[in-house]
């Protein structure tokens, strides 16, 4: 159904991204169509959801492999000779990554959305499992009355009349009390018949699970969206001081984010699509699975409840002829009240008080009975459950299906260009000019050939190789001998 009618006016209304998400085609691993239909018991139908779990996956392996590749390239390319066209590429770069960080907001209002609509859920199969839990106990209650009036209290009542009446009334006031016990006998039939109507149906783990996984999901995508916000921070740094370190750093925890992005976006696509699934008819899934224990007309019943209904059909026989039951026995037991009133026997006073006592608790239990089992408690309950599953929630789910995939070929984007701007930020370090008249500085070994002299005495250098860096220095002798200082140069420039 695409509109349930509560009797309060509160309706679910399938979402239109619903019917989008709905359409997507279904494939198991052997390529062949499977029903959209929501049947998570299928083997096929899961094969379905996780094939499209794995494309955003496999999409970004094979992105993984050609980045690697043009890293290599990068890698073995000369580099440039001119290192001030950084520029363009690093305003990109800011773009990119600024764009990037918005694109991530959607995420955390969709993962609190989605959180918000389970929390709806949770509550509603609480209030139903309350509810259910109450009817059952009462149907226990009422057992049990209905077994202590028939086999304890009117069997008391019958030994105090049998002990003091005389036989013409002693007959007609048992045959009061054996309608007594007929309509307690009844009134348990009738309450028997809704107990097996009604088996020991429990929601409290689905509550449970529902609530461990969605306390997972939420951590894991936080930790996802805070993580992939971390290295989009790490390269905006690294961009900002030009760090070669920190780019090829962001660039290897990049290739980590890829996977985490894409995983996520792999994890949130099936889930959504299964979302759409059963959002697209969540009665025939709620009756399907539910009709294993309990009569698929009661099921229905209750997930339609049309408007001026109260009860499913039976119930209502059911309460009624328990209701009735127990009218009739106060009605007897006030006709025995008043023929022993003449006699004024004080005996009677204590088990006719008794069995006043247990078919008032027993009416009393009727009226909280057909007040639990009334389907517009039940129906409105069920209506909040799809509502925070299918509207609040699915929203949710959408927003971060569409928050994951961008960001993910926004962060590609940012990769594509990182080991281009890795290479454009290199430094050439080349060497400055040397002062020969230093004293301090090195003096090069007498490697042109052109003085036969001591190891100390060089010859100064001309031309081109003036401006060569000397070679590491090995001392040979004293400081001054090194240097070229003292007589030593002087007899050279003399003998020259």
């Amino acid at each position: 159904m695409s509109e349930l009618e509560a009797t309060d006016s509160e309706t679910y209304i399938k979402e239109w991204f619903v019917d989008i998400l709905h359409q997507f085609p279904h494939v198991d691993f052997s390529f062949k169509t499977v029903n959209s239909t929501f049947k998570p018991d299928s083997i096929s139908y899961r094969e379905a959801v996780f094939f499209l779990c794995s494309l955003p996956v496999i999409w970004c392996v094979i992105f993984l492999l050609l980045t690697s590749c043009c890293l290599c390239l990068q890698c073995i390319r000369k580099p440039p000779q001119k290192t001030d066209k950084s520029t363009c590429l690093r305003v990109s770069l800011f773009i990119i990554i600024f764009l990037s960080i918005g694109i991530l907001t959607p995420g955390f209002y969709g993962n609190e959305q989605t959180s918000k609509g389970v929390g709806k859920f949770v509550e509603a199969v609480k209030d139903t499992n309350e509810t259910i839990t109450e009817a059952v106990d009462t149907l226990g209650t009422l057992n049990d009355l209905a077994k202590s009036i028939s086999e304890r209290s009117v069997l008391a009542l019958e030994n105090v009349i049998r002990q003091y009446t005389n036989e013409s009334v002693r007959t007609s006031l048992e045959s009061l009390t054996n309608d007594i016990t007929e309509a307690a006998k009844k009134a348990r039939g009738d309450v028997a018949s809704i107990r097996l109507a009604t088996p020991n149906i429990t929601l409290y783990y689905i509550v449970q699970d529902t609530t461990d996984y969605e306390f997972y999901r939420w951590i894991g995508t936080v930790v996802a969206l805070c993580f992939t916000l971390g290295v989009l921070l790490l390269i905006l740094i690294a961009i900002w001081q030009k760090s070669k370190c920190i780019v090829m750093l962001s660039i290897f925890i990049g290739f980590l984010t890829l996977l985490v992005i894409w995983g996520s976006a792999g994890f949130y696509l099936g889930g959504t699509v299964a979302g759409a699934d059963l959002c697209y008819d969540p009665d025939l899934f709620v009756e399907n699975v539910t009709s294993q224990k309990v009569d698929r007309a009661i099921v229905k019943a209750y997930i339609e409840c049309p408007l001026g209904s109260t009860d499913p059909d039976m119930f209502s026989q059911n309460i009624k002829m328990a209701r009735d039951a127990v009218t009739q026995a106060n009605n007897t037991l006030y006709k025995i009240k008043a023929i022993v009133k003449p006699f004024n026997i004080p005996q009677l006073m204590e088990p006719m008080r008794r069995v006043a006592e247990e078919l008032e608790y027993c009416s009393g239990n009727i009226t909280v009975l057909a007040e639990d089992l009334d389907c517009r408690e039940i129906h409105k309950n069920y209506i909040q459950a799809v509502q925070g599953i299918c509207n609040t929630s699915m929203l949710g789910l959408v927003f971060i299906l569409l928050c994951l995939p961008v960001s993910g070929l926004m962060f590609i984007l940012t990769m594509c260009l990182l080991p281009r701007f890795w290479r454009l930020i290199g430094k050439k370090r080349g060497y400055r000019p040397v002062d020969d008249a230093d004293p301090f500085c090195p003096r090069p070994p007498p490697y042109n050939g052109l003085n036969p002299g001591p190891e100390s005495e060089v010859l100064p250098m001309h031309g081109p190789l003036a401006e060569t860096p000397p070679p590491a220095y090995r001392p040979t002798g004293t400081f001054v001998e090194n240097y070229n200082f003292g007589p030593s140069r002087s007899r050279y420039s003399s003998e020259t």
